[in-house]
Parts: C-alpha cells; sequence; structure tokens
C-alpha cells in the first residue's frame, strides 16, 4: 500500500479545501490562498498532506469523517510524528510543516499556535539536517570553474570521436557555468535562448525572471569572462551539432546528443557523474550553491555579504523580502564582477 493517499481517495471535505486553496478565480470569485505557488510546490504540498491522510487512512480511519481542521489536533500529529520516528528529523519537520501550511491557509481564523510551537520544536530538532551529507563534499568555485574548464577544453579536444568532442564541451562548460553563477536546477535546466539566456555581441547575459526561482525574485547577471567564451562556442557550433542530429527546433539552452530538451533528473546526474570524474567528488548540482557561499565568505567579510542575494534566499519578514527584491539584480552583477578576481588565487 502506497503511504500517500491519492487524490482520488481523498474524502470529498479535503479534495474541496484543496480546490479552493489552489482556485485561481476571477472577476466574481475570491483567489485561492495557495494559487500563487508553482506547480513543483503544490505538488510538494499535496503530497506531503497525502502522506498525512494516508497515515490516517490505515491507522485511524474513522477521523477521515471528521472535517480537515478537527482531526489535525496535536495528540494525532504527534502520534503521526512517533510513526515517523525512523525517518530524519528534516523530513519530519517536512511533512508536519506541509499539513499545517495546507489547513491554516484553508482556516485562517482558527487557533493554529501550538501547531506553530510544534512546527517550532520540530525545527530545532532539526536545526540545518544532516551536516554528514555535505562533508568532504562542497569544494571552491575554482576547482570546479578549473575543472568544467579542462573538460569543455582538452578533454574535449582529445576525444576519440566528434560527438563525443561535443558532449565534453557541453558537459564542461555547464560545470564551469554553475561555478561562477550557481542556480538551482529547475532554473538551470529552463535556460532558453532570447529569454533568460541573452546573446549579445560583448557580452552574455542570465536572466532569471520571477517564475523561474524558487524565491519569486528576478536575478540577472552577466556570464562571467572566464566561461563566456566556451558557453558562446556551445551556442554557436556545439548546440547546432546536437540539434542537427536529431532534426530538433526548439529554444532550450542545454539539449542531449540528437538535440533532445535535458531533463532535471538527466541533467543532474550527469553533473554529479562527471564531478566525481574530473575532482574525485560527486557534487550534484544543488552544491554548486553551497560552493559559492563557502568561497565568497573565504574572500572577505564584504563578499560574504552577497551570499544571500546571490543564492535567492529570502526571509520570512516582508520588508527583508522587499529589500532582497531590490538588491537581488545588482549583487547578481556584483557577484559577476567579484568572481573575476578568483582568477590566479589559491583555492
Amino acid at each position: 500500500m502506497s503511504l500517500v493517499l491519492p487524490t482520488e481517495d481523498w474524502p470529498e471535505a479535503d479534495w474541496a479545501m484543496w480546490t479552493a486553496l489552489r482556485a485561481q478565480g476571477g472577476p466574481l470569485d475570491d483567489r485561492g490562498a495557495l494559487a500563487h505557488l508553482r506547480a513543483t510546490s503544490l505538488k510538494t504540498l499535496r503530497i506531503r498532506y497525502g502522506r498525512w491522510l494516508g497515515w490516517l487512512s490505515r491507522t485511524e480511519p474513522d477521523a477521515l469523517s471528521l472535517s480537515p481542521t478537527e482531526r489535525a489536533d496535536l495528540p494525532r500529529l504527534e502520534a503521526w510524528l512517533e510513526d515517523l520516528a525512523h525517518t530524519a528529523p528534516m523530513t519530519r519537520l517536512m511533512f508536519v510543516e506541509g499539513v499545517i501550511r495546507v489547513l491554516s491557509a484553508a482556516a485562517p481564523d482558527a487557533d493554529w499556535v501550538m501547531h506553530r510551537r510544534l512546527r517550532g520544536a520540530l525545527k530545532r530538532d532539526a536545526g540545518r539536517g544532516d551536516p554528514a551529507r555535505k562533508r568532504g563534499r562542497i569544494v571552491s568555485t575554482k576547482v570546479l570553474l578549473e575543472a568544467g574548464l579542462r573538460h569543455a577544453g582538452p578533454h574535449a579536444d582529445a576525444a576519440a570521436t566528434p560527438l563525443e568532442a561535443m558532449k565534453r564541451r557541453r558537459d564542461g562548460t555547464m560545470i564551469a557555468l554553475l561555478a561562477l553563477m550557481p542556480m538551482r536546477r529547475r532554473s538551470f535546466c529552463e535556460l532558453t535562448l532570447g529569454q533568460s539566456v541573452l546573446l549579445m555581441e560583448d557580452e552574455i547575459i542570465i536572466s532569471l525572471s520571477e517564475e523561474m526561482t524558487k524565491t519569486g525574485v528576478a536575478w540577472e547577471a552577466p556570464v562571467p569572462p572566464q566561461v563566456e567564451p566556451v558557453l558562446r562556442r556551445y551556442i554557436e557550433d556545439v548546440r547546432p551539432y546536437l540539434m542537427a542530429r536529431g532534426n530538433q527546433d526548439h529554444a532550450r539552452l542545454w539539449v542531449g546528443k540528437k538535440g533532445e530538451v535535458i531533463g532535471q533528473n538527466h541533467l543532474g546526474s550527469r553533473i554529479s557523474d562527471l564531478t566525481l570524474q574530473l575532482t574525485g567528488k560527486r557534487i550534484p548540482p544543488h552544491f554548486f550553491r553551497d560552493a559559492a557561499a563557502t568561497t565568497l565568505a573565504r574572500l572577505s567579510p564584504d563578499a560574504a555579504r552577497l551570499i544571500r542575494p546571490v543564492l535567492g534566499h529570502a526571509g520570512f519578514q516582508t520588508a527583508e523580502r522587499h529589500y532582497i527584491h531590490a538588491k537581488t539584480i545588482e549583487a547578481g552583477r556584483d557577484y559577476a564582477a567579484l568572481v573575476k578576481s578568483l582568477k590566479g588565487r589559491k583555492s
């Protein structure tokens, strides 16, 4: 039996609640409280809430006849947490936080004080996750940059076939670009020529719209000069070669060996495998962000101040969010200028 109750099996009250929360609204209808979320965020919340309903259906099916808010009392949530004791603290936090977020959005006037205290306790218990997961796997930006440039240059030149050479130039370009412009995997995969990748005579601009970032904050910066030549070569030579092999016609930046769009999972595995091969450490795309933060922090206290807006981290307070919104593009350009100084520095 699946741990997540499929939406078609949800109680009618829960499905009606979920539908109302996602409603886009209209001239005469209110917009749902979660309608502003992206599809990926809604899917995550749906799975977490479905996990809660799945547990109830197995352990206390009679509770499904209660209203969604009534059945989510503290004793039941604490009993659920006991059943989740085999999972990591961060996992328990994410499940309970998802349920509380859905229900508090549906019933904002209900008393959620004790639920939020429970969430706070789980946050303290979870801390920042399992540090062992990243221990020894965060290398400097310079190491990643040099590995990418080597793969796109000398390694590609030594390839046995033209196709292998093109694939190495593509892969090395991806690693080098991520090293200096760390972005989330989804945003990286969705880069599109003419929209988020602007090719100009003297520079290439990466421009992420609000829809392409997790925080809903636009981000823009020129591609640093260390990477610009290999990215331009990929766009002008490598990508057309691969596109022609599959007779493809689309504008996505990263393509497979027959010009097909590269999916997030494939890209993540590819980057992880290549970094293991090139650096001796398996580094998935999201660890490039940690590498950038670590590198900035080591450069100087002033450089460390760029970490938050460069990585697109937004706080919970509205004032902080607006501050980041105003500073993000400026910080992206400052970061692009700062990484120029990495050339020649020791890692």
